[in-house]
């Protein structure tokens, strides 16, 4: 009777239904009832909500109007928090652009989800897709390229920004769903956007253009300029100056570093900070950046590659996407925080045959064998939405649900709690509201197109 994504902690249904309209809504506040929980207690002539918290308050009205069929709620105790506080998707705005009212689409059903948590790729080697007043030629160059790229015989300019204006608008719309909005400003790697737009950013001050390409790319920004570290603080102060969010993501994954081992200038700041060799380079430049954003109340968010100088502190949170040497599980047993999203697991961007829902919905976002101290360092989940092949919203529609659908149980419901088949007929019903929204979700029968025989029931 209880059909809500994600489930909840405790249900008991008494049977039978009330009558939607006319029943009394009594709101308690009960500070015993953990951050972003709730109660809610359906019964003939009222429903109570108890809540210690708005969020909590916010996300029984959530569970309330998802089991809400034709007017009629299930009799029904429900007694719920979630299993992490940090719940998560991240949406690539550089590789392909959205429209706003595509972003904000997209957030009205990640809160139907309860994910609390919005990351916003803003700049890459494809595209930066923020209104910068203080640096104009990262919008004039850098969020223009000259086709859509990536193989499409489309030609033409393609690119935008997002205004300002725009980015206030969102914000305050994810203020209002209880939900954070995390920017990103990937760096030192991933940067053509901002080379092609300032040259003498990188190492041999080359006139490169915004990328066309996937892949990894050599141009990255040069730690040996401090002229570098003055444009990076400027631009994350600028940014930062639009999200109350406590989180600033950097970056930090696949920094090529071959410029880096011909360039003086960085050869020269390896020597004078005391420095190994380049992955040290690379520490030394992510805790200069880091210390920047802490200075003005932020708490910096990197790709767990950076993790490979051994220079990063617990002060810095690492999203853990690609670790083969168990890096993360190191980090967060000497008291680091830790984001999980796998490639294996949760890249929606990746096909249903390399990701069937089924395999996304079993991960366990704590690696097994963690003792409890170290479990609490892992904060939640997030799920990434790669957009180098995903051109429009209704492919990105496809890519991302339901499978977001099952990445948020993960994050919400106890690992006891969860029940595959009870979460895909779940997932019949929410696709009907997304549909009014304008999300087309993936046909059932790709679900779980790649999974192999031993992996089914």
């Amino acid at each position: 009777m209880i059909k809500t994504i994600p489930f909840p902690q405790k249900v008991s249904a008494e049977g039978g239904f009330i009558n939607a309209y006319g029943a009394k809504k009594i709101y308690n506040l009960d500070g015993s009832i953990p951050t972003e929980g709730y109660r809610l207690s359906v019964k003939e002539g009222e429903i109570v909500f108890s809540y210690s918290d708005d969020a909590g308050k916010f996300y029984a009205g959530v569970t309330l109007d998802s089991i809400t069929v034709d007017g009629k709620i299930p009799v029904c105790e429900i007694e719920d928090a979630p299993r992490f506080g940090y719940r998560a998707f991240m949406l690539d705005s550089s590789r392909h652009f959205q429209s706003v009212d595509e972003v904000k689409c997209l957030i009205k059903a990640a809160s139907m989800l309860k994910l609390n948590f919005f990351h916003w790729h803003l700049s890459d080697d494809h595209g930066f897709r923020f209104e910068s007043e203080k640096y104009p030629l990262l919008n004039e160059i850098g969020s223009y390229r000259d086709s859509i790229g990536f193989g499409s015989k489309e030609e033409g300019i393609y690119g935008g920004y997002f205004t300002k204006d725009e980015i206030r608008e969102v914000v305050e719309l994810c203020n209002s769903l209880h939900m954070e909005v995390i920017p990103a400003i990937d760096i030192p790697g991933h940067a053509t956007d901002l080379i092609s737009s300032y040259p003498e950013l990188c190492c041999r001050d080359d006139k490169v253009s915004v990328g066309l390409e996937a892949g990894v790319m050599d141009n990255i920004l040069c730690p040996g300029k401090e002229s570098v570290f003055e444009f990076c603080f400027n631009l994350l102060g600028e940014v930062a100056e639009l999200f109350p969010c406590k989180y600033f993501h950097i970056g930090g994954d696949e920094v090529p570093k071959k410029n880096w081992k011909k360039c003086p200038e960085c050869q020269a700041r390896i020597k004078s900070e005391g420095l190994k060799n380049e992955e040290e380079l690379q520490g030394y430049f992510t805790k200069r950046i880091a210390g920047y954003l802490e200075s003005i109340g932020k708490t910096p968010i990197v790709w767990n590659d950076a993790l490979r100088s051994g220079m990063l502190g617990s002060d810095i949170v690492v999203c853990q996407w690609d670790d083969p040497k168990n890096k993360v599980v190191d980090f967060a047993k000497k008291g680091g925080l830790v984001i999980s999203e796998k490639t294996s697991n949760n890249y929606l961007d990746y096909t249903y045959e390399h990701l069937p829902m089924k395999r996304c919905y079993d991960y366990d976002i704590v690696p097994l064998g963690t003792d409890a101290k170290t479990e609490e360092n892992f904060i939640g989940v997030e799920a990434p939405i790669w957009t180098e092949w995903i051109p429009n919203f209704s492919r990105l529609s496809f890519q991302a649900f339901p499978r977001l659908m099952a990445v948020a149980e993960n994050g919400w419901t106890l690992r006891e709690n969860k029940d595959y088949d009870r979460f895909k007929k779940n997932v019949e019903i929410y696709a009907e509201h997304f549909a009014k929204m304008g999300i087309e979700i993936a046909p059932k029968e790709v679900w779980d197109a790649g999974l192999k025989r031993s992996e089914r029931k």
